[in-house]
């Protein structure tokens, strides 16, 4: 049976609106089955928090000289994180990806009388194992975490250092953390914690063995 040339291009036209709509079809499916797979599969959430610093420095130097008295103060910021729970762990166990930081004041003073202060800012980049109750509207949590922390000195007035502009140093930073996180709605929920991280910072003319305690409290979104 033959095909006349005028009826081709109505062919053609039905065939590739019925590839289009089989195409959109599977792609729907696709989809669908991509959320439904996510959503039985794993456990995850971002969040923002507000957190604040209490600060306990050991072993600092300046000018090469160990210090006598060391303050840190107003140590105040912020920060987001990232929460992944696979299903094979029973949504149990969990690995974040964090970020955050804090800014305050630092002052000292040596053995000799030598006397500085700066604004100090500590910024951390983080990835935590956590463990927690996988459900339940409240869901107390517990972790560690290991990473690098970046000490920023701003504004700094200490003896033997000519920058007094800006000045940044890295450090290997871990931190314990534990808190209880509750739910207000089905993807929505609030969190409280706190944290210990232990790092250490070298500038020119300043060393010290920062740790630190924080309370933190935010927001985050399951997805």
């Amino acid at each position: 049976m033959k095909l006349s040339i005028h009826r081709m291009p109505a062919l053609f036209r039905v065939i590739l609106a019925g590839g289009v709509i089989g195409g959109l079809s599977l792609l729907g499916g696709v989809v669908e089955l991509s959320r439904v797979w996510a959503a039985e599969s794993a456990d995850v959430y971002v969040s923002v928090f507000l957190a604040g610093g209490f600060p306990d420095i050991h072993g600092m130097t300046l000018a090469g000289q160990n210090v006598s008295v060391v303050n840190a103060r107003n140590q105040v910021g912020g920060g987001a994180r990232v929460g992944l729970f696979p299903q094979f762990t029973e949504r149990i166990v969990g690995i974040e990806l964090e970020y955050f930081g804090t800014t305050g004041k630092l002052s000292a003073s040596n053995s000799s009388g030598a006397e500085g202060g700066a604004h100090l800012t500590v910024l951390n980049s983080m990835v935590n194992l956590i463990v927690r109750r996988p459900t339940g509207a409240v869901r107390p949590y517990g972790g560690v975490g290991i990473g690098y922390s970046g000490g920023v000195l701003h504004r700094a007035d200490f003896p033997g250092r000519a920058n007094r502009d800006i000045d940044s140093t890295p450090g290997f930073a871990y931190q314990f953390l534990a808190g209880v996180q509750w739910d207000v709605s089905a993807r929505t929920f609030l969190f409280v914690e706190y944290k210990h991280l232990v790092t250490g910072f070298h500038w020119k003319g300043v060393a010290l063995d920062y740790q630190t305690n924080y309370a933190v409290g935010g927001i985050g979104w399951s997805f």
